[in-house]
């Protein structure tokens, strides 16, 4: 019975040598892509579930705070950063783009305009200089969505566009008037509005009209302040936010205004609210090894990482000689923590790093040459990514 249990043993020993070479190889493919590394990490053999964080042959590492499954280490290089641009689209729900206002209908609260031309005299019109005066009257369509007008009654205007009022008064105008000649228009569009707030110059309500208004033509109007010297004064246009119909909108208005004619293509409606937020969380942090730590602010969501390290006077030669740098990601567009890493000991190293881009919110980590406990700097990096998020 021994026999047999050391028999086991020694098979699940094997068993888990075989497992760890075949691992192993599998890491050493460097065009491993992150899709087919997620894949992988879908069997629970993957899964450790011990609370100290743990690199896998330095290629993974897990960290239970931000994930319960390993991050894989993923080195730069051209495929990747190719990888990303295609996922760095333009990131417009189709139903912003799809939607085309209707005809203008009539709302409680309109100013309208109506002129009758033709005969007077059963309207009661006003004798002068021995001609009859045209009467014009401007009316607010009240709180049951109606007008009154003389000879013609109450009339629904609500839910009407201004030709389907024109056409009703004219019907109701022809049982005292030979062939009545009407105009209806609307000079107070008071019943349908957009709410602009946040940091704009001239936030407020502004008016649906005639005339649909597209995204760039209200932000353009309500202009959002960028010159400010102060960051909690500056709109962050990389995040402006459209509320519709209970649905929140995350839109990158700064990329698509330098890159799309799609903003021309967002028409606005009636309860639309946009908010413009301060820019005051556009930071990338520069830590480690760097001439300079420090604290990034930019203007748009992503940034080459050759500007970021050029900001921070690039590496610090005394202390990260023979280093790489490692981009800390804490959220992607699928809300995952990612983690990149760059080797700067080779030319192709800077026109890489001048290619790859860093996002608003990442940790640019320099590292101490020769340092290969990446699991303990990773970790260092939780509680400074905690603060950052918290201020």
């Amino acid at each position: 019975m021994r026999n047999k249990l050391e028999k086991n043993v020694l098979f699940m020993k094997y068993l888990l040598l075989i497992f760890v070479v075949i691992f192993i190889s599998s890491c050493a493919n460097m065009s491993t892509t992150y899709d087919d590394f997620k894949s992988r990490l879908s069997s629970d053999n993957f899964l450790n579930n011990n609370s100290n964080p743990k690199t896998i042959n330095y290629e993974a590492i897990v960290l239970p705070e931000l994930s319960n499954k390993p991050i894989l280490v993923e080195d730069i290089n051209i495929q990747l950063i190719d990888s990303l641009d295609e996922k760095n689209n333009l990131n417009i729900p189709v139903e912003l783009i799809s939607y085309r206002p209707g005809p203008y209908k009539i709302g409680i609260g309109d100013k309208l305009l109506i002129y009758v031309y033709g005969e007077t005299e059963r309207l009661s019109a006003v004798i002068a200089f021995g001609k009859a005066i045209n009467p014009i009257y401007e009316k607010y369509v009240r709180d049951d969505g109606t007008i009154f007008y003389p000879n013609a009654g109450i009339l629904k205007a609500v839910g009407k566009t201004v030709e389907e009022l024109r056409k009703d008064l004219t019907l109701k105008l022809s049982t005292v008037l030979k062939d009545p000649q009407i105009d209806v228009s609307i000079t107070e569009y008071n019943s349908q509005k957009i709410i602009v707030s946040g940091v704009f110059e001239s936030p407020g309500s502004y008016s649906i009209e005639t005339v649909p208004k597209t995204l760039a033509q209200v932000i353009s109007t309500a202009n959002p302040i960028q010159n400010n010297f102060s960051d909690y004064e500056r709109g962050d246009l990389t995040s402006l936010k459209l509320t519709r119909d209970g649905s929140i909108y995350d839109i990158d208005y700064e990329y698509l205004s330098r890159n799309s004619q799609l903003l021309n293509n967002i028409y606005l409606k009636n309860g639309d609210v946009i908010h413009l937020s301060d820019s005051s969380l556009m930071n990338v942090f520069v830590l480690g090894e760097a001439q300079e730590p420090k604290t990034i602010r930019i203007n748009r969501r992503n940034l080459p990482l050759s500007s970021v390290l050029g900001q921070a006077k690039g590496l610090d030669n005394a202390y990260s000689k023979n280093s790489s740098v490692y981009i800390f990601r804490p959220s992607d567009a699928e809300n995952q923590p990612r983690i990149f890493r760059i080797d700067m000991t080779s030319p192709s190293g800077y026109l890489l790093a001048d290619k790859f881009e860093v996002h608003s919110r990442d940790i640019v980590y320099i590292g101490t040459k020769n340092v290969t406990n990446w699991s303990r700097i990773f970790r260092q990096l939780i509680p400074i990514k905690s603060i950052i998020s918290s201020t």
